[in-house]
């Protein structure tokens, strides 16, 4: 036994250099989840992988609601009528609480797809759910290497208008009274996403698109939260840097006069859904002319055949009784935004 030892050793050696090896190619090593596995594991959930021709595709919704509400009815039927396997994650209560945290339950599924299917991963954010997308791109190196497209929806990619969401929430103080009232406590994630906050500004330091990705940027006129739009708008990335990996749209240089705002393009607007599938589905970022140019403003709204099923609203309803299983989600109320973690700072 004792002559053995050193070929052990030396294996274990080798193995522990393989291991290495391969977190060097990713980057270097991830920072460590806080959140227990079993929670995260139940994050997400995802049809067969049986179409290796394809991107797997991972949905990421935005506030105020989760995944299956959000793509149960509109991309999740299309994009498995189109062949691909299709994931959703949900973070936890309805994306209130810290960005930071609500970011490992996808950091989790990225890992969970890419090493289960054997294929990079498609992913679609939608509002908040870019943000959080940005930040596992930006941290996880493991979910850096695993991500080939990621298509972004109204992302608040350089902080959202605070104004605009305290006004939809009814909580703008009168003109003059900043200094003569108390803070208004709000969810956590809006201190991170509603201006130029820490949590933006790591986020865009030093690369705004890291990695060998290619990243699709769409927003509207008509967004209610992402402003400004024009002259720079706070939802492109690497603006006017003719960065070949990267395509900012505005979806009224496509098609002029459209109507879509915060929430429709990324839940019924045909151009946008368009441009995300020419986006997972060819090399490169969405190209408009190849994805239908000017013919792509007479599509209709997206309306699936869940959309109008009899039984779309008992199905919604369906999930009441788990999210009340689960308890009311919290609506983390804070007046300040709360410290970048560490391997951020």
């Amino acid at each position: 036994m004792p002559a053995r030892l050193p070929a052990l050793a030396a294996l274990i050696a080798a193995l522990l250099l393989c291991a290495c090896s391969d977190l060097d190619s990713l980057g270097g090593s991830d920072p460590s989840l806080e959140t227990d596995v079993a929670k995260l594991e139940a994050g997400y959930e995802c049809t067969a992988f049986t179409h290796p021709d394809k991107p797997p595709v991972l949905l990421v919704h935005g506030t105020f609601t989760h995944g299956q509400e959000q793509y149960n009815w509109t991309y999740k039927p299309l994009l498995i009528e189109r062949g691909f396997d299709v994931c959703t994650v949900t973070y936890p209560d309805r994306g209130f609480g810290d960005v930071q945290i609500s970011t490992e339950y996808v950091v989790h599924a990225i890992r969970r797809i890419h090493a289960r299917s054997g294929r990079k991963v498609a992913v679609i954010g939608h509002s908040q759910g870019v943000a959080v997308l940005r930040w596992a791109i930006k941290w996880w190196p493991s979910a850096r290497a695993a991500v080939e497209d990621f298509v972004m929806q109204a992302g608040p990619n350089h902080g959202g208008d605070a104004l605009a969401i305290f006004t939809l929430m009814g909580l703008v103080l009168p003109d003059g009274a900043a200094s003569t009232f108390p803070p208004i406590p709000l969810p956590t994630a809006l201190h991170q996403l509603g201006g130029d906050t820490a949590f933006i500004r790591a986020t865009n330091r030093d690369d705004e698109t890291p990695g060998e990705i290619d990243y699709t940027a769409m927003y509207t006129l008509f967004d209610e939260l992402i402003q400004p739009v024009v002259p720079v708008p706070t939802a492109a990335v690497d603006w006017q840097m003719d960065n070949p990996r990267v395509s900012n749209i505005l979806l009224q240089d496509v098609c002029p006069g459209r109507i879509a705002d915060h929430v429709t393009i990324g839940l019924t607007d045909r151009l946008a859904f368009e441009l995300a599938l020419d986006a997972i589905t060819h090399p490169g970022p969405a190209d408009v002319e190849r994805a239908g140019g000017a013919a792509l403003c007479g599509l209709l709204p997206i309306v699936p055949d869940q959309a109008i099923s009899p039984t779309l609203l008992t199905d919604i309803l369906g999930l009441l009784p788990i999210e009340i299983a689960n308890g009311a989600p919290g609506l983390h109320l804070t007046t300040v935004e709360p410290p970048l973690k560490d391997y951020a700072r």
